[in-house]
């Protein structure tokens, strides 16, 4: 039974560990690739891939929590809370994605400042939530 454990919680930090190179990968692509159309195609293939990652650790979590007889804890709530943040503004990022006119440079780059803004948000809670986790237990 300690293995198991062991091996979910591995395996929830390492999915959360995929998840914050993924949210830099894409924040390296907003500042590297100048042009519009290549740009916008990368984040429309990126920000699945994100989602899925993200999805990893939401599945793995439960997957912790089934281990732990579903304790219902202040850090499992936090945990909860950040991820559904999280789908809500990978939604919101990709709706407007979808609507931004390549050809437009001040909206491409409007875009671009919202991915910055949203993959760095995600990073620094993704980091806040897992160091108050640990220190709450």
């Amino acid at each position: 039974m300690e293995q198991m454990i062991s091996m979910s919680i591995n395996l929830h930090l390492f999915m959360i560990g995929a998840t914050i190179l993924l949210a830099l990968y894409t924040i390296f692509v907003s500042n590297k690739i100048k042009d519009e159309t290549t740009y916008i195609n990368r984040i429309k293939y990126t920000n699945p891939q994100y989602l899925s990652v993200v999805s990893a650790i939401a599945f793995t979590g439960i997957i912790v929590m089934a281990v732990n007889h579903f304790v219902l804890k202040p850090s499992l709530v936090l945990m909860v809370i950040t991820v559904l943040f999280i789908y809500f503004t990978s939604i919101k990022l990709h709706m407007r994605r979808k609507h931004t006119n390549t050809n437009d440079k001040e909206e491409v780059s409007n875009l671009r400042k919202s991915v910055k803004k949203k993959y760095i948000w995600d990073i620094v809670l993704i980091l806040l939530v897992g160091t108050v986790s640990f220190m709450l237990g």
